[in-house]
């Protein structure tokens, strides 16, 4: 049989090769990402809302008021804050508002009490946000090869599910 049209069997091979002058950038990227991935996730805890003013309030209250006078709502039984956390924190320059970061640490509190195994093995993945110091993940495990303590704190953390990339 032939090679089934024009040019016969001939094949082609096209080859992509990384210039040598970008190749250190790259490598130095690869490094910087492989640190920055230790970090883990860092919650925000400023202001997500911010409080109302005194003349919010005093709307708030007024609309009561007006509300009552008019038999709209029983005498006394609202209040403008009632619901509200009882004090907004108030930060830097005097705004004053409120931080979901407590409910954040309770959630993950309540997620370390419930599943302690999973939560320890996540917290290996990342340094200590406490010393910056990285957890016993990142430490070359030792074999017939290797027979060295680690130096270096910035070795690749091994692979806790073998298998998977």
């Amino acid at each position: 049989m032939g090679g089934g049209g024009k040019g016969g069997s001939q094949k082609q091979t096209q080859t992509n090769d990384i210039p040598e002058w970008l190749k250190p950038y790259a490598k130095e990227n690869l490094e910087r990402g492989k640190e920055a991935q230790t970090v883990g996730y860092m919650p925000y805890y400023g202001p997500d809302v911010a409080a109302f003013n005194p003349t919010q309030m005093a709307a708030f209250n007024s609309n009561i008021g007006a509300a009552e006078a008019f038999g709209m709502v029983p005498q006394g039984s609202l209040a403008a804050m009632q619901g509200m956390a009882p004090e907004p924190i108030t930060y830097a320059g005097g705004l004053q508002g409120y931080s979901s970061g407590s409910l954040f640490d309770q959630a993950v509190a309540e997620l370390a009490a419930r599943r302690p195994g999973q939560v320890d093995q996540y917290n290996k993945l990342f340094v200590n946000p406490m010393t910056g110091t990285y957890q016993d993940l990142y430490q070359v495990p030792v074999n017939e090869e290797n027979t060295n303590t680690v130096t270096d704190t910035r070795q690749m953390p091994i692979n806790p599910f073998p298998g998977r990339r």
